[in-house]
């Protein structure tokens, strides 16, 4: 049932606003190139969730900057992630999904064709009340270098 009704007029739009302002500040951090949504076969807890999609990350998708998001499951116990990628123009979607089904469970990866699609992303599952997210952003994506000047530059 679509709860929006339910809900005062002036709240839903400060609800829109604050997806529209976290999709624009994730829309920021980088160029998205890929979405994923991750499943677990077990009934993972949000901490077994983060520790092993991070662990994924570092370890088969090493040199990208990530942002994810861990949500409750709908049917059954346990969480799944829903995450953006990007640094990974070199990386094959079907091996990936291989790797993660071996180890973890189901996934869906797909092209980020639009910046609406960073934006319907934050509005469905990040901003969502009880999800947990986390961004880690390599190399030249970090903030702590994008006013970087070498010293009497």
């Amino acid at each position: 049932m679509n709860n929006a009704r339910n809900i005062e007029p002036e709240l839903r739009l400060k609800i829109a606003q604050v997806h529209i302002e976290m999709g624009d500040w994730v829309h920021s951090l980088a160029p998205w190139q890929v979405i994923s949504h991750m499943t677990f076969a077990w009934e993972a807890s949000v901490w077994s969730a983060q520790r092993c999609y991070e662990k994924f990350m570092k370890r088969e998708m090493w040199g990208m900057s990530y942002f994810y998001a861990l949500e409750q499951n709908p049917c059954r116990d346990g969480f799944h992630v829903h995450a953006l990628w990007c640094d990974c123009k070199y990386k094959s979607r079907r091996e990936i999904w291989r790797t993660w089904f071996e180890h973890y469970g189901r996934t869906r990866i797909e092209p980020v064709n639009s910046r609406d699609d960073v934006a319907d992303y934050c509005a469905k599952y990040v901003t969502k009340e009880g999800s947990w997210w986390d961004v880690k952003l390599l190399g030249q994506r970090h903030p702590a270098f994008k006013d970087f000047k070498l010293v009497g530059e």
